[in-house]
């Protein structure tokens, strides 16, 4: 379902989508096969264009091992002042450098994680 101005839960969800999609390594297009749509098809979704059917999202979330609860998680504690001003959502999921942060880490045995993780910790 495509909306002229997309609804801040539909940008939500859509964000919540690209970040995980990235952090798994997985492409628009690699995602897009998986749910047998194209690669601007997720595009839309990420962008909050186009709502995620219940279905599709379900698929997403078993594709992005995600209980499906992932993508509302953070409309309980959302400002009601980001309902009327969806551009706060509009920032990129994460850099292409945090994202190489995010890929390296994952590939580290778990005492170095566990070291970095101390190291930047509070």
């Amino acid at each position: 379902m495509q909306t002229k101005n997309p609804h801040f839960i539909d940008i939500l969800i859509g964000k919540k989508i690209r970040y995980r999609r990235i952090s798994m390594g997985f492409s628009q297009k690699e995602l897009g096969n998986f749910l047998g749509v194209s690669f601007q098809q997720i595009q839309k979704y990420e962008k909050g264009f186009n709502r995620v059917s219940a279905k599709c999202l379900l698929e997403i979330a078993q594709k992005l091992e995600v209980p499906i609860s992932f993508f509302y998680e953070d409309l309980l504690t959302a400002d009601v002042s980001t309902k009327d001003n969806p551009s706060h959502y509009d920032q990129d999921a994460y850099s292409e450098k945090e994202h190489a942060l995010l890929k390296n880490f994952r590939e580290l045995k778990p005492k170095k994680q566990k070291a970095i993780f101390w190291l930047i910790s509070d």
